[in-house]
């Protein structure tokens, strides 16, 4: 996945610089989201974790719209 703009508070865990970059992040389910860092100072890397408690919907809700309007 490609990194979007994101506001961030995110410090390097190994230098403490704020001078931090979304690197890479990944959709792990419905609840979880990992960013891959990259500290500008010290090319530090580091994963911070974004969890959510909103239910992953059904794949039938999801996949039933989109399916049914190939139909032809």
């Amino acid at each position: 996945m490609v990194p979007g703009s994101i506001a961030h508070h995110e410090k390097c865990p190994q230098c403490g610089s704020g001078l931090v970059h979304l690197e890479w992040y990944e959709r792990v389910n419905g609840q979880e989201i990992h960013h891959l860092w990259r500290c500008w100072n010290c090319k530090n890397e580091f994963v911070t974790v974004l969890t959510s408690d909103e239910k992953e919907p059904p794949v039938t809700e999801i996949t039933e719209p989109f399916f049914t309007s190939l139909l032809v």
